[in-house]
């Protein structure tokens, strides 16, 4: 845990200093160009710089693209409310359904700081609208230079940690199953913990994607995205497992499969000769001998359902397999 709590408190730290850069950045641009409202241009970088990378280019496109639908919105209602306290509100309104209808809410914001400033002023002259041009400009062109700053060798470094210590996790949990199918009775354990984590570096994985210019950098997210499936069927072993009667003597032959299985967890195994042994464990499992008692028979259910679940976590990571690019490989399994 030690590892996540260090990188999301760098990445808190950088994140403020890259607010007060970009903040500064705007409004000593604005400053120097006269700007009438130069702390405006700091407020949009601000509102630009807490998206990520990726989505900075986004909102830099759209926020310049929406200025001027906002300043036709705003002079046409102004014409026919003109009164400034009125005219602001219903021209919220109408920007809100437009943007609301074109999936571009997330330049609202923005566009109402440039509104309240026409609505000051009540100037809407080849000037003024260049001004106001000049505000919006600076602002995201401030956060757009700022954020082009992430710590991608520590986050890259942190995932790489994440994923070598969840294969660890996973080969004692998988090892803990096998116990668990050996004893009896056996003690119950859960794998709460490890979902959790896995949950954080996916988190990460994605604010790594997001960040990062890069090719191929949804490898991350696509190996913590396998490993949380592969948590889920786990709770669903781990769920038979604490209802199964008793351990029949088949369980001897699955507990041998998982160990054998927990060898090849590394990101790089293409499981592949483990999904032809557990074929081969199926069927000698169809030709044992019929239970002769209840208990057995729910057992024997419950171990076949285990069987199944084993099933879809090989298959599990044989998708996750199939579904990398081979420059992804080359890029990342250079080890």
């Amino acid at each position: 845990m030690t590892m996540q709590v260090s990188i999301t408190a760098r990445k808190t730290i950088i994140q403020g200093l890259k607010l007060a850069a970009g903040t500064i950045l705007a409004v000593a641009l604005s400053k120097s160009l006269g700007i009438l409202s130069p702390y405006a241009t700091g407020t949009i970088a601000l509102i630009t710089l807490l998206s990520s990378k990726w989505e900075t280019v986004r909102l830099t496109l759209y926020r310049l693209l929406t200025y001027f639908v906002t300043v036709a919105v705003s002079w046409v209602v102004y014409r026919l409310v003109p009164l400034p306290i009125v005219a602001f509100g219903l021209i919220m309104a109408v920007l809100y359904w437009l943007y609301n209808a074109w999936h571009l809410l997330s330049t609202l914001a923005v566009n109402g700081v440039i509104c309240s400033h026409f609505m000051t002023y009540q100037d809407f002259s080849p000037d003024m609208i260049l001004h106001e041009f000049l505000i919006v400009l600076i602002g995201v062109l401030s956060a757009l230079l700022i954020n082009q700053f992430y710590t991608k060798r520590t986050t890259e470094r942190a995932l790489r940690g994440w994923m070598a210590k969840s294969d660890q996790e996973l080969v004692a949990i998988l090892e803990r199953i096998a116990n668990h199918l050996d004893e009896e009775p056996a003690k119950a354990f859960h794998v709460t913990a490890y979902e959790e984590s896995l949950t954080k570096a996916y988190a990460l994985a994605r604010d790594f994607e997001e960040n990062t210019f890069s090719k191929h950098t949804n490898y991350y997210v696509q190996y913590f995205k396998m490993r949380l499936a592969q948590c889920h069927i786990l709770k669903s072993m781990l769920w038979e497992l604490r209802r199964m009667p008793m351990n029949p003597k088949q369980s001897k032959v699955v507990t041998n499969y998982i160990r054998y299985l927990s060898r090849y967890i590394l990101e790089t195994n293409a499981p592949l000769a483990q999904q032809k042994e557990l074929e081969k464990l199926m069927r000698q499992m169809k030709d044992e001998p019929l239970p002769a008692t209840r208990q057995e028979f729910e057992s024997r259910a419950y171990l076949m359902h285990i069987l199944l679940d084993l099933e879809e976590f090989v298959a599990c990571k044989q998708h996750y397999i199939d579904g990398l690019s081979e420059k992804q490989k080359a890029a990342y399994w250079r080890s």
